[in-house]
């Protein structure tokens, strides 16, 4: 992985996985059903790579890995915003090849899809928010509830180590489907995470 680009993006990070709520990965233990199946989703609000403009991008990534990711052997596909122009999606595909954390997924892949160009409809609310591709995709993110009361259970994980966000409000999916190019997952009701981001080399 080489870094040779100048890159910097800020923006909302959605994620879900098959894991049970607050997902054994934040806390570097194995994943609680063996393997590990989930979306992230970063909607970009501003930032560039290689001087080319991906404000506005979306950019996605679903994968199976058969144990912890860190074990590699995953199988991927990334998913970016068909409103990229012709011009941007060398840039995005190289910024996702060379740039962490998303070449971070890369280099644990065995089987690479590819990349594929697809419509978005995002809905940016912290733990409520939602994030659709018509006829693939389909992530909920909605509050923990208490046993007892019914409440909302809010958390927020602190990690100044992570890779992905140092800050993550912890939920659960009131719906987590994907489906497409070779690759099928579907966990509602499972670990959900929303977090703000920003990358930069």
């Amino acid at each position: 992985m080489t870094a040779n680009c100048n890159y910097h993006l800020k923006g909302h990070l959605l994620g879900a996985c098959n894991c049970d709520w607050d997902c054994p990965c934040n806390c570097e233990q194995a994943p609680n059903y063996g393997s590990c199946e989930g979306v992230y989703l970063w909607q970009v609000d501003e930032g560039h790579y290689d001087g080319v403009d991906l404000s506005e991008i979306v950019v996605s990534e679903a994968s199976q890995f058969p144990a912890a990711i860190h074990l590699g052997n995953g199988t991927s596909v990334y998913l970016i915003d068909e409103r990229a122009s012709e011009e941007k999606r060398p840039a995005i595909e190289n910024m996702i090849r060379n740039e962490a954390p998303f070449s971070v997924f890369l280099d644990l892949t065995t089987k690479f899809i590819g990349f594929r160009y697809v419509p978005f409809d995002v809905k940016i609310d912290s733990i409520n928010s939602q994030a659709k591709i018509p006829g693939k995709q389909d992530m909920q993110l909605t509050a923990m509830k208490n046993p007892v009361t019914g409440d909302d259970e809010l958390a927020v994980l602190t990690k100044p180590t992570g890779f992905t966000s140092q800050i993550q409000e912890l939920c659960i999916t009131s719906a987590f489907s994907y489906d497409g190019y070779g690759l099928s997952i579907e966990f509602p009701g499972k670990y959900g995470e929303f977090c703000l981001f920003e990358y930069s080399n």
